[in-house]
This record gives structure tokens, sequence and C-alpha cells, in this order.
């Protein structure tokens, strides 16, 4: 199938085309499922000096870890709330405060605008994979 716009729009690297109806949401903050990736774990005090970006399609933004709310027992498949931090392999559900906004879907709702990956902005390392909750 063929599409026709009926004008000429100015579309750049990283601008987002979406059906009017089924628009993605702009959104500050977020809620995500979180894999921790890296070796060096967080500590949820020290959430508010980590300093990350996050990647969301082709797009980077500042991003801080505002909560741990709780961490999933891989073993038990629990929910242990209110974690003192997360270490490699861990998985989370989080709330992530973001410089500009982005446009995100829920991860079951579009895989490709529902997820990201966080990087630690000093040594440039991939600390984190996430999909946005809805």
């Amino acid at each position: 199938m063929t599409l026709v716009l009926a004008e000429n729009i100015d579309i750049s690297r990283g601008d987002l085309l979406a059906d009017p109806a089924d628009a993605p949401r702009p959104a500050k903050t977020v809620r995500a499922r979180l894999c921790w990736l890296s070796s060096e774990p967080i500590d949820a005090r020290a959430l508010a000096t980590t300093r990350l970006v996050l990647k969301h399609t082709t797009r980077s933004i500042r991003a801080k870890l505002l909560s741990l709310d709780h961490r999933i027992d891989v073993n038990s498949l629990e929910s242990q709330p209110m974690p003192a931090g997360i270490a490699m392999n861990d998985i989370a559900q989080v709330s992530i405060a973001l410089a500009q906004p982005i446009f995100a879907d829920s991860y079951g709702s579009n895989r490709a605008t529902g997820c990201f990956i966080l990087i630690d902005e000093t040594s440039n390392e991939s600390v984190a994979a996430g999909m946005i909750d809805g």
C-alpha cells in the first residue's frame, strides 16, 4: 500500500511518524521494568547522583532514576519491595525522569517505541535495558 501526503512535511532523522488516531504519548517520566546489565551494582541511595543517558529509538536523552520500586527475585518470581539496590541481571520496576520528553508506547503495545537502554554518562557503558509499562 502506498501512502501519498497531501502536502510536503519536513522530517529529520529521529522524527516519528504516527497515526494521529493512535499517536504515542509524550512523557518526561516513565515507569519501566529494567534488567540491570552492569557488573557495578546501583545503590538506591545513589540514584539522584547517578548520571545516565536513556537511548530511545534514535534519541539520546539525559535521565535520572527516581525510584527503585521493587525487584523481582528471578528464582521465585516474587516481588521484593523497595530494594536497597540492584545488581547484574536483576530485574526491577523503576521510575525514570527525563530531561526532554520522549514519545513512547508501552512495550506491550509497540516494542519499537516501548523499549530503551540506559547508558552510564561517564563511562559510556550500557548499564540496563528497559521496557516501558503502560
